[in-house]
């Protein structure tokens, strides 16, 4: 079978054997089963609405220890002012379709435009004048039904990055995409009802073009909670690069990562509580690429796999938080090491092909060893506000003989403050993503929906 539809094969049928899914199936019936348009109601008249978004990111980068070769030092000062119109319509009381227009406007803090006779013309360019903070137009169709048996929603179109809610690990999605990349260029279909839910994102990340490399990432998450303090889920991603006349490529990307999770807060009466015991798989594969041997014969390459097991442990109380992410495993991005630049070009598409955090590319021919740790401060959580300041230290296995070369254990420090707002949260809250990204809310501090708070 071809491993292009074999990962949603796979997705599909554990999603359908999970304990939960006849009850799942029935519930989904009964939803879309009631659903009936009632014209002469009131409520179902067409309403003209608006939604402000605003995000403010700062993060410096200090990975000096590592000369810079896991993350680049840095400060990224960034906010983000998005007003959108939106047109509603009401089916009933439990249904509503939305039609939004808006645009991004993003203001790196601190560039301005200056003489050209003073600077270099990259201290000049248009893309940091006034007009340019114009980065992104987004449009998209929105349904969503919320009845008391659950809720289901469905986003098609240029939508915000926002509304996602599955739990993935960051070898998935990496934290700082909500900087660049912040809209989902495609479909998301969201079901969530009291011990199930289930995402499913389709995004295009670029389009093939005379030197542009074409990418597509289709990924989903499924959660099974049979008691509020235990839950068992999975969340895979699948994704492919086509290449063009200068950099030919085919190229498959896919990553499994089941995971148990095991929530105390309810029983200890904290704010956060869990740990969380998972394992990463992939496939990836270049078709495309043909190998030599010292004597000259071809080969075609073949698939790897490498393979990895996760942890993560969070607390937080009284406003302030602890949480580590332990990995040990093998590189989890094989392309993206040198021996693959030097055959293939394959730094040419690695950037669209990895979405994940670049720490997952170990540097190590080994397994090995990489820990995550955080401590922050989130004085505000609610479904439209939320601000956070915290300090993340990065380690990993040493390696080097060389005391001057030898990277590790440490390899950088991160010092973050993000706040995000989100009015159509606060006016329209059953229909309305919260303030940030409710899927990082199980690893970064809500029980239930709520704002992505781990940038």
């Amino acid at each position: 079978m071809n491993v292009k539809s074999f990962l949603p094969a796979v997705l599909l049928v554990l999603a359908t054997a999970s304990p939960a899914s006849a009850q799942f199936m029935q519930d989904l019936q009964d939803l879309f089963g009631r659903i009936q348009l009632q014209p002469g109601e009131r409520e179902n008249a067409v309403q003209v609405d608006y939604n402000v978004d605003f995000h403010y990111f700062f993060d410096h980068r200090d990975f000096n220890s590592s000369n810079d070769i896991f993350l680049e030092s840095g400060t990224i000062n960034l906010a983000r002012f998005s007003p959108s119109a939106v047109v509603r319509f009401n089916q009933g009381r439990e249904t509503t379709h939305r039609l939004a227009l808006g645009i991004d406007l993003t203001k790196d803090l601190g560039t301005n435009p200056t003489a050209y006779e003073t600077y270099s013309a990259a201290e000049h360019e248009s893309s940091i004048r006034n007009t340019g903070l114009m980065k992104d137009i987004f449009f998209y169709y929105n349904y969503m039904r919320s009845t008391g048996k659950g809720q289901i929603g469905f986003y098609a179109g240029i939508h915000p990055r926002t509304v996602l809610q599955g739990d993935y690990s960051r070898a998935m999605l990496a934290d700082d995409l909500i900087y660049y990349d912040p809209n989902i260029e495609g479909v998301t279909a969201q079901f969530t009802f009291p011990k199930f839910s289930a995402e499913i994102v389709t995004d295009l990340l670029s389009t093939k073009g005379i030197d542009r490399i074409g990418g597509e990432m289709t990924f989903a998450s499924f959660e099974f909670r049979p008691a509020e303090w235990f839950a068992a889920g999975l969340s895979g991603s699948f994704t492919h690069v086509s290449g063009n006349y200068l950099y030919p490529c085919d190229v498959d990307f896919a990553l499994a990562n089941p995971y148990l999770k095991f929530d105390f807060a309810p029983l200890v009466d904290v704010q956060q509580f869990y740990v969380k015991a998972g394992a990463l798989a992939t496939h990836q594969i270049d078709h495309d690429l043909v190998l030599y041997s010292e004597t000259g014969e071809e080969s075609a390459e073949k698939p790897h796999h490498p393979f990895g097991t996760e942890f993560t442990f969070a607390f937080r109380n009284w406003n302030i938080g602890f949480e580590d992410t332990f990995y040990y495993g093998e590189n989890l991005m094989t392309y993206q090491s040198s021996s693959y630049e030097d055959i293939s070009d394959s730094k040419k598409y690695c950037g669209t092909l990895y979405q994940g955090q670049s720490f997952y590319f170990t540097r190590r021919s080994v397994p090995t060893w990489y820990n995550r740790a955080e401590v922050y401060w989130q004085p505000l959580t609610t479904d439209f506000v939320s601000a956070r300041l915290s300090g993340v230290g990065h380690f990993i296995t040493p390696a080097g003989q060389d005391p001057e070369s030898r990277i590790g254990p440490f390899i950088g420090l991160q010092a973050k403050a993000t706040l995000l707002f989100n009015l159509d949260a606060f006016r329209h809250p059953r229909e309305s993503a919260p303030a940030g990204r409710g899927t990082r809310n199980k690893r970064s501090g809500q029980r239930s929906g709520g704002p992505l708070m781990s940038l």
